[in-house]
Protein backbone atom coordinates (compact mmCIF):
# COMPACT_ATOMS: atom_id res chain seq x y z
CA UNK A 1 0.00 0.00 0.00
CA UNK A 2 1.10 2.88 -1.03
CA UNK A 3 2.07 6.64 1.58
CA UNK A 4 -1.08 8.66 -0.30
CA UNK A 5 -3.39 5.36 -0.32
CA UNK A 6 -2.14 4.84 4.08
CA UNK A 7 -3.24 8.74 4.38
CA UNK A 8 -6.24 8.46 2.61
CA UNK A 9 -7.39 5.48 4.74
CA UNK A 10 -6.51 7.05 7.99
CA UNK A 11 -8.08 11.09 7.31
CA UNK A 12 -11.55 7.86 6.51
CA UNK A 13 -11.59 6.28 9.63
CA UNK A 14 -10.76 9.45 11.87
CA UNK A 15 -13.71 11.02 10.11
CA UNK A 16 -15.93 8.06 9.96
CA UNK A 17 -15.47 6.29 12.84
CA UNK A 18 -16.30 9.26 15.30
CA UNK A 19 -17.23 9.17 19.11
CA UNK A 20 -21.06 8.52 19.60
CA UNK A 21 -21.52 8.36 16.11
CA UNK A 22 -21.76 4.69 14.96
CA UNK A 23 -25.65 4.13 15.07
CA UNK A 24 -26.78 2.93 11.44
CA UNK A 25 -29.20 4.95 10.95
CA UNK A 26 -26.56 8.01 11.30
CA UNK A 27 -23.86 7.16 9.00
CA UNK A 28 -25.15 8.82 5.70
CA UNK A 29 -25.25 12.04 7.82
CA UNK A 30 -21.31 11.78 9.15
CA UNK A 31 -20.47 10.88 5.07
CA UNK A 32 -23.03 14.01 3.74
CA UNK A 33 -20.77 15.95 6.77
CA UNK A 34 -17.63 14.94 5.20
CA UNK A 35 -18.43 15.51 1.57
CA UNK A 36 -19.48 19.09 2.38
CA UNK A 37 -16.63 19.68 4.80
CA UNK A 38 -13.95 18.69 1.30
CA UNK A 39 -15.63 20.73 -0.97
CA UNK A 40 -15.47 23.81 1.41
CA UNK A 41 -11.80 23.52 2.08
CA UNK A 42 -11.42 23.78 -1.96
CA UNK A 43 -10.33 27.28 -2.51
CA UNK A 44 -11.37 26.49 -6.52
CA UNK A 45 -15.07 25.53 -5.31
CA UNK A 46 -14.87 29.00 -2.81
CA UNK A 47 -13.80 31.19 -5.50
CA UNK A 48 -15.92 29.72 -8.55
CA UNK A 49 -19.02 30.27 -6.21
CA UNK A 50 -18.24 33.95 -5.49
CA UNK A 51 -17.20 34.42 -9.46
CA UNK A 52 -20.57 33.02 -10.10
CA UNK A 53 -22.06 35.56 -7.83
CA UNK A 54 -21.02 38.66 -8.94
CA UNK A 55 -21.27 37.32 -13.08
CA UNK A 56 -25.21 36.79 -12.22
CA UNK A 57 -25.45 40.15 -10.28
CA UNK A 58 -23.95 42.10 -13.27
CA UNK A 59 -25.69 39.96 -15.68
CA UNK A 60 -28.89 41.21 -14.26
CA UNK A 61 -28.17 44.76 -12.89
CA UNK A 62 -25.37 46.20 -15.27
CA UNK A 63 -27.90 46.44 -19.06
CA UNK A 64 -30.66 48.18 -16.15
CA UNK A 65 -27.83 51.09 -15.58
CA UNK A 66 -26.42 51.26 -18.87
CA UNK A 67 -29.58 51.43 -20.69
CA UNK A 68 -31.09 54.36 -18.52
CA UNK A 69 -30.64 58.00 -18.77
CA UNK A 70 -30.22 60.76 -21.00
CA UNK A 71 -27.99 61.02 -23.84
CA UNK A 72 -26.49 64.38 -24.46
CA UNK A 73 -25.23 65.00 -27.65
CA UNK A 74 -22.77 68.03 -29.15
CA UNK A 75 -23.47 69.45 -32.39
CA UNK A 76 -21.52 71.99 -34.67
CA UNK A 77 -23.62 74.17 -36.66
CA UNK A 78 -22.22 76.75 -38.98
CA UNK A 79 -23.82 80.25 -39.02
CA UNK A 80 -26.59 79.37 -41.78
CA UNK A 81 -27.11 76.10 -40.24
CA UNK A 82 -28.58 77.09 -36.96
CA UNK A 83 -32.22 78.10 -37.64
CA UNK A 84 -32.40 74.41 -39.23
CA UNK A 85 -32.08 73.05 -36.21
CA UNK A 86 -32.76 75.21 -33.58
CA UNK A 87 -36.18 75.55 -35.39
CA UNK A 88 -38.16 72.61 -33.25
CA UNK A 89 -37.10 70.87 -29.79
CA UNK A 90 -36.40 66.95 -29.84
CA UNK A 91 -39.33 65.03 -30.06
CA UNK A 92 -37.04 62.09 -27.32
CA UNK A 93 -37.21 63.39 -23.95
CA UNK A 94 -34.06 61.01 -23.73
CA UNK A 95 -31.89 62.79 -25.95
CA UNK A 96 -31.00 66.02 -25.46
CA UNK A 97 -28.92 68.34 -28.34
CA UNK A 98 -26.50 70.86 -27.80
CA UNK A 99 -25.62 73.40 -29.94
CA UNK A 100 -21.46 74.79 -30.59
CA UNK A 101 -21.65 77.31 -32.97
CA UNK A 102 -18.51 77.54 -35.30
CA UNK A 103 -17.48 80.28 -38.00
CA UNK A 104 -17.71 77.67 -41.06
CA UNK A 105 -18.45 74.62 -42.62
CA UNK A 106 -14.97 73.85 -42.08
CA UNK A 107 -14.59 74.37 -38.75
CA UNK A 108 -17.54 72.14 -38.42
CA UNK A 109 -15.66 69.17 -39.92
CA UNK A 110 -12.58 69.98 -37.86
CA UNK A 111 -14.16 69.67 -34.66
CA UNK A 112 -16.23 66.29 -36.03
CA UNK A 113 -13.10 65.07 -37.24
CA UNK A 114 -10.95 65.72 -33.85
CA UNK A 115 -13.91 64.37 -31.52
CA UNK A 116 -14.97 67.74 -30.23
CA UNK A 117 -18.47 66.72 -31.25
CA UNK A 118 -20.56 64.30 -32.12
CA UNK A 119 -21.57 65.42 -35.27
CA UNK A 120 -21.90 68.44 -37.05
CA UNK A 121 -24.95 70.16 -39.44
CA UNK A 122 -23.40 71.87 -42.55
CA UNK A 123 -25.68 74.14 -45.76
CA UNK A 124 -24.26 73.80 -48.95
CA UNK A 125 -24.01 76.65 -51.73
CA UNK A 126 -27.26 75.50 -52.83
CA UNK A 127 -29.16 75.24 -49.35
CA UNK A 128 -29.06 71.55 -49.09
CA UNK A 129 -28.88 70.41 -45.12
CA UNK A 130 -26.22 67.61 -44.16
CA UNK A 131 -25.53 65.84 -41.20
CA UNK A 132 -21.64 65.31 -40.88
CA UNK A 133 -20.08 62.50 -38.56
CA UNK A 134 -17.02 60.96 -38.45
CA UNK A 135 -17.27 57.38 -38.81
CA UNK A 136 -21.11 57.00 -37.93
CA UNK A 137 -23.67 59.37 -35.99
CA UNK A 138 -25.60 57.58 -33.12
CA UNK A 139 -29.40 57.02 -34.44
CA UNK A 140 -30.71 58.83 -31.44
CA UNK A 141 -29.01 61.84 -32.33
CA UNK A 142 -29.42 61.20 -35.84
CA UNK A 143 -33.17 60.97 -35.95
CA UNK A 144 -33.49 64.40 -34.02
CA UNK A 145 -31.58 66.32 -36.23
CA UNK A 146 -33.09 64.50 -39.45
CA UNK A 147 -36.36 65.72 -37.62
CA UNK A 148 -35.29 69.11 -36.92
CA UNK A 149 -33.88 69.60 -40.32
CA UNK A 150 -37.16 68.17 -41.87
CA UNK A 151 -39.19 70.59 -39.82
CA UNK A 152 -36.78 73.47 -40.77
CA UNK A 153 -37.29 73.17 -44.39
CA UNK A 154 -40.79 72.33 -44.56
CA UNK A 155 -41.55 75.61 -42.81
CA UNK A 156 -39.30 77.64 -45.02
CA UNK A 157 -41.26 75.98 -47.68
CA UNK A 158 -44.62 76.67 -46.92
CA UNK A 159 -43.78 80.20 -46.38
CA UNK A 160 -42.30 80.82 -50.29
CA UNK A 161 -45.85 79.37 -51.52
CA UNK A 162 -47.41 81.80 -48.79
CA UNK A 163 -48.56 79.81 -45.80
CA UNK A 164 -47.05 81.59 -42.71
CA UNK A 165 -44.25 80.46 -40.72
CA UNK A 166 -46.73 79.91 -37.34
CA UNK A 167 -49.37 78.04 -38.94
CA UNK A 168 -47.25 75.70 -40.59
CA UNK A 169 -45.45 75.11 -37.32
CA UNK A 170 -48.92 74.62 -35.45
CA UNK A 171 -49.43 71.57 -38.00
CA UNK A 172 -46.13 70.15 -37.30
CA UNK A 173 -46.43 70.48 -34.03
CA UNK A 174 -50.20 68.49 -33.65
CA UNK A 175 -49.66 65.34 -31.49
CA UNK A 176 -48.78 61.84 -33.26
CA UNK A 177 -51.10 59.50 -33.66
CA UNK A 178 -52.33 57.25 -30.28
CA UNK A 179 -50.84 54.48 -29.89
CA UNK A 180 -53.42 51.50 -28.99
CA UNK A 181 -52.42 48.40 -27.73
CA UNK A 182 -54.13 44.71 -27.83
CA UNK A 183 -52.00 42.92 -25.10
CA UNK A 184 -50.50 45.52 -23.33
CA UNK A 185 -49.27 43.09 -20.67
CA UNK A 186 -47.82 40.41 -22.98
CA UNK A 187 -44.38 39.21 -22.07
CA UNK A 188 -41.48 40.31 -23.99
CA UNK A 189 -40.20 37.00 -25.74
CA UNK A 190 -36.61 38.50 -25.43
CA UNK A 191 -37.04 38.76 -22.27
CA UNK A 192 -38.49 35.26 -21.50
CA UNK A 193 -36.11 34.02 -23.92
CA UNK A 194 -32.98 35.55 -21.77
CA UNK A 195 -34.54 34.26 -18.35
CA UNK A 196 -35.23 31.34 -20.13
CA UNK A 197 -31.48 30.67 -21.28
CA UNK A 198 -30.67 31.55 -17.24
CA UNK A 199 -32.53 29.19 -15.94
CA UNK A 200 -31.43 26.61 -18.34
CA UNK A 201 -27.28 27.33 -18.22
CA UNK A 202 -27.47 27.51 -13.98
CA UNK A 203 -28.94 24.07 -13.87
CA UNK A 204 -27.00 22.05 -16.37
CA UNK A 205 -23.49 24.07 -14.93
CA UNK A 206 -24.02 23.22 -11.38
CA UNK A 207 -25.62 19.25 -12.13
CA UNK A 208 -22.76 18.98 -14.18
CA UNK A 209 -20.46 20.43 -11.51
CA UNK A 210 -21.18 19.06 -8.69
CA UNK A 211 -22.18 15.41 -10.42
CA UNK A 212 -18.67 14.84 -11.48
CA UNK A 213 -17.88 15.54 -8.27
CA UNK A 214 -19.42 13.11 -6.96
CA UNK A 215 -18.13 11.12 -9.68
CA UNK A 216 -14.30 11.74 -9.17
CA UNK A 217 -14.75 11.36 -4.97
CA UNK A 218 -15.85 8.24 -5.55
CA UNK A 219 -13.29 7.23 -8.28
CA UNK A 220 -11.07 8.82 -6.00
CA UNK A 221 -11.57 6.43 -2.95
CA UNK A 222 -12.08 3.46 -5.31
CA UNK A 223 -8.21 4.38 -6.68
CA UNK A 224 -6.86 4.72 -3.11
CA UNK A 225 -8.62 1.73 -2.01
CA UNK A 226 -10.08 3.70 1.12
CA UNK A 227 -13.73 2.45 -0.26
CA UNK A 228 -12.44 -0.97 1.25
CA UNK A 229 -12.25 0.72 4.56
CA UNK A 230 -15.08 2.52 4.21
CA UNK A 231 -17.56 -0.25 3.38
CA UNK A 232 -16.17 -1.77 6.75
CA UNK A 233 -17.68 0.87 8.87
CA UNK A 234 -20.86 2.11 6.94
CA UNK A 235 -23.41 0.02 4.54
CA UNK A 236 -22.75 0.68 0.76
CA UNK A 237 -25.79 2.04 0.92
CA UNK A 238 -25.59 4.50 3.07
CA UNK A 239 -22.62 5.74 1.43
CA UNK A 240 -24.47 6.68 -1.55
CA UNK A 241 -27.49 8.34 0.36
CA UNK A 242 -24.25 10.19 2.31
CA UNK A 243 -22.37 11.38 -1.17
CA UNK A 244 -25.66 12.88 -2.87
CA UNK A 245 -26.94 14.08 0.31
CA UNK A 246 -23.87 16.40 0.98
CA UNK A 247 -23.22 17.81 -2.72
CA UNK A 248 -27.09 18.12 -2.78
CA UNK A 249 -27.18 20.47 0.01
CA UNK A 250 -23.98 22.71 -1.27
CA UNK A 251 -25.43 22.41 -4.90
CA UNK A 252 -28.82 23.70 -3.42
CA UNK A 253 -26.90 26.18 -1.38
CA UNK A 254 -25.14 27.72 -4.17
CA UNK A 255 -28.15 27.38 -6.52
CA UNK A 256 -30.05 29.91 -4.11
CA UNK A 257 -27.30 32.06 -3.86
CA UNK A 258 -26.94 32.80 -7.30
CA UNK A 259 -31.18 32.73 -7.88
CA UNK A 260 -31.20 35.45 -5.30
CA UNK A 261 -28.18 37.54 -6.81
CA UNK A 262 -30.22 37.24 -9.65
CA UNK A 263 -33.57 38.94 -8.41
CA UNK A 264 -32.09 41.14 -6.10
CA UNK A 265 -29.86 42.73 -8.75
CA UNK A 266 -32.72 42.90 -10.78
CA UNK A 267 -34.83 44.82 -8.14
CA UNK A 268 -31.73 46.87 -7.82
CA UNK A 269 -30.93 47.80 -11.57
CA UNK A 270 -33.97 46.78 -13.30
CA UNK A 271 -37.08 47.59 -11.29
CA UNK A 272 -39.07 48.62 -13.66
CA UNK A 273 -38.91 44.94 -15.39
CA UNK A 274 -39.24 43.29 -12.49
CA UNK A 275 -42.45 45.10 -11.36
CA UNK A 276 -43.15 44.55 -15.38
CA UNK A 277 -42.90 40.71 -15.08
CA UNK A 278 -44.97 39.60 -11.29
CA UNK A 279 -43.82 36.55 -12.30
CA UNK A 280 -39.96 36.23 -12.49
CA UNK A 281 -39.99 35.65 -8.50
CA UNK A 282 -42.79 33.17 -8.51
CA UNK A 283 -40.54 31.26 -11.29
CA UNK A 284 -37.72 31.84 -9.13
CA UNK A 285 -38.79 29.75 -6.72
CA UNK A 286 -40.17 26.79 -8.74
CA UNK A 287 -36.52 26.80 -10.45
CA UNK A 288 -35.00 25.93 -6.98
CA UNK A 289 -38.35 22.97 -6.07
CA UNK A 290 -37.18 22.04 -9.98
CA UNK A 291 -33.61 21.83 -9.48
CA UNK A 292 -33.75 20.13 -6.00
CA UNK A 293 -35.55 17.40 -7.15
CA UNK A 294 -33.82 17.12 -10.61
CA UNK A 295 -30.25 17.08 -8.83
CA UNK A 296 -31.75 14.65 -7.01
CA UNK A 297 -32.79 12.47 -10.23
CA UNK A 298 -28.98 12.54 -11.84
CA UNK A 299 -27.11 13.06 -8.87
CA UNK A 300 -27.11 9.43 -8.32
CA UNK A 301 -26.15 8.24 -11.99
CA UNK A 302 -23.24 10.05 -11.53
CA UNK A 303 -22.30 8.70 -8.50
CA UNK A 304 -22.72 4.87 -10.29
CA UNK A 305 -20.59 6.81 -12.92
CA UNK A 306 -17.83 6.77 -10.66
CA UNK A 307 -18.15 3.12 -9.35
CA UNK A 308 -18.13 1.67 -12.32
CA UNK A 309 -14.96 3.68 -13.30
CA UNK A 310 -11.41 1.83 -11.32
CA UNK A 311 -9.15 4.87 -12.45
CA UNK A 312 -9.63 9.01 -12.68
CA UNK A 313 -8.32 8.22 -15.98
CA UNK A 314 -11.15 5.55 -17.32
CA UNK A 315 -13.95 7.96 -15.89
CA UNK A 316 -14.35 10.23 -18.94
CA UNK A 317 -15.64 7.05 -20.63
CA UNK A 318 -18.16 6.02 -18.26
CA UNK A 319 -19.54 9.35 -17.37
CA UNK A 320 -19.94 10.09 -21.05
CA UNK A 321 -23.34 8.54 -21.31
CA UNK A 322 -24.56 10.47 -17.88
CA UNK A 323 -23.27 13.77 -19.72
CA UNK A 324 -24.89 13.34 -22.77
CA UNK A 325 -28.04 12.36 -20.55
CA UNK A 326 -27.41 15.95 -19.00
CA UNK A 327 -26.71 17.96 -22.16
CA UNK A 328 -29.78 16.60 -24.79
CA UNK A 329 -32.53 18.34 -22.70
CA UNK A 330 -30.10 21.42 -22.21
CA UNK A 331 -30.26 21.57 -26.01
CA UNK A 332 -33.26 20.59 -26.79
CA UNK A 333 -34.47 23.72 -24.52
CA UNK A 334 -33.10 26.18 -27.26
CA UNK A 335 -35.83 24.60 -29.40
CA UNK A 336 -38.55 26.21 -27.22
CA UNK A 337 -38.52 29.76 -27.15
CA UNK A 338 -41.91 30.46 -28.05
CA UNK A 339 -45.56 28.92 -26.52
CA UNK A 340 -46.44 25.77 -28.49
CA UNK A 341 -46.85 22.02 -28.38
CA UNK A 342 -43.15 21.24 -28.11
CA UNK A 343 -41.98 23.77 -25.29
CA UNK A 344 -45.33 22.21 -23.44
CA UNK A 345 -44.32 18.79 -24.09
CA UNK A 346 -40.94 19.53 -23.00
CA UNK A 347 -42.47 21.06 -19.30
CA UNK A 348 -43.49 17.66 -18.56
CA UNK A 349 -40.21 15.47 -19.50
CA UNK A 350 -37.92 14.66 -16.55
CA UNK A 351 -34.82 15.70 -17.40
CA UNK A 352 -36.16 19.15 -19.69
CA UNK A 353 -38.92 20.11 -17.05
CA UNK A 354 -36.87 21.96 -14.94
CA UNK A 355 -35.03 24.19 -17.70
CA UNK A 356 -38.62 24.56 -19.20
CA UNK A 357 -41.10 24.69 -16.44
CA UNK A 358 -40.12 27.90 -15.08
CA UNK A 359 -39.87 29.76 -18.20
CA UNK A 360 -43.44 28.91 -19.26
CA UNK A 361 -44.06 30.67 -15.10
CA UNK A 362 -42.53 33.49 -16.41
CA UNK A 363 -44.90 33.88 -19.29
CA UNK A 364 -47.91 33.45 -17.33
CA UNK A 365 -49.57 30.82 -19.76
CA UNK A 366 -49.59 27.99 -16.50
CA UNK A 367 -52.31 26.86 -14.18
CA UNK A 368 -51.14 25.57 -10.94
CA UNK A 369 -51.69 22.16 -11.43
CA UNK A 370 -49.38 22.08 -14.43
CA UNK A 371 -45.71 22.63 -12.36
CA UNK A 372 -47.26 20.12 -9.51
CA UNK A 373 -47.88 17.57 -11.93
CA UNK A 374 -44.42 18.07 -13.97
CA UNK A 375 -42.83 17.86 -10.53
CA UNK A 376 -44.16 14.35 -9.43
CA UNK A 377 -43.49 13.13 -12.73
CA UNK A 378 -39.34 13.66 -11.95
CA UNK A 379 -40.26 12.17 -8.54
CA UNK A 380 -41.44 9.27 -9.85
CA UNK A 381 -38.80 9.35 -12.30
CA UNK A 382 -36.05 9.91 -9.46
CA UNK A 383 -37.11 6.33 -8.11
CA UNK A 384 -36.74 4.90 -11.25
CA UNK A 385 -33.19 6.46 -11.67
CA UNK A 386 -31.79 5.74 -8.07
CA UNK A 387 -33.16 2.22 -7.87
CA UNK A 388 -31.32 1.76 -10.84
CA UNK A 389 -28.04 3.51 -10.05
CA UNK A 390 -28.07 2.45 -6.73
CA UNK A 391 -27.84 -1.52 -7.94
CA UNK A 392 -25.20 -0.18 -10.34
CA UNK A 393 -22.96 1.63 -7.54
CA UNK A 394 -23.55 -1.10 -4.96
CA UNK A 395 -22.09 -4.14 -7.81
CA UNK A 396 -19.24 -1.98 -8.63
CA UNK A 397 -18.12 0.13 -6.28
CA UNK A 398 -15.71 -2.92 -4.50
CA UNK A 399 -14.50 -4.01 -8.13
CA UNK A 400 -11.16 -3.04 -9.07
CA UNK A 401 -8.56 -3.04 -11.58
CA UNK A 402 -11.02 -2.31 -14.55
CA UNK A 403 -13.72 -0.61 -15.67
CA UNK A 404 -17.09 -2.19 -16.04
CA UNK A 405 -19.93 -1.61 -18.73
CA UNK A 406 -23.63 -1.30 -17.65
CA UNK A 407 -24.21 -4.68 -18.58
CA UNK A 408 -21.53 -6.32 -16.27
CA UNK A 409 -21.99 -3.50 -13.34
CA UNK A 410 -25.70 -5.01 -13.71
CA UNK A 411 -25.28 -8.15 -13.64
CA UNK A 412 -22.32 -8.80 -11.17
CA UNK A 413 -23.50 -9.93 -7.64
CA UNK A 414 -22.85 -7.35 -4.87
Amino acid sequence: MSGQQAHEQQRASARVRMPGQGRVHRQWWIVAQREMLERLRDKGFVFSTVFLFVIVAAAAVLPGLFAGGTNDYDVAVAPEARSVVAALPAEDPDTRVHLREVADTAAAETAVRSGDVDAAVVVAADGRAAVVGDRSVPDGLSGVLLQRITAAQTVAGFEQLGVSAQDTSRVLALPPPEQRLLAPDAVDPLVVYFLGLAFAVLFMQIVVIFGYSIAQSVVQEKQTRVIELLVTTVPVRQLLIGKILGNGLLAFGQIVLLVVAGVGALAVGQRELLESLPGIPAAAVWFLVFFLLGFAMLSCLWAAAGAMASRLEDLQSTATPVQMFVMLPFIATFFTNEPGTLQTVLSYVPLSSPMVMPKRIVQGDVALWEPLLSLAVIALTAMVFVTIARRLYENSLLQTGRSLGFRSAWRRAA
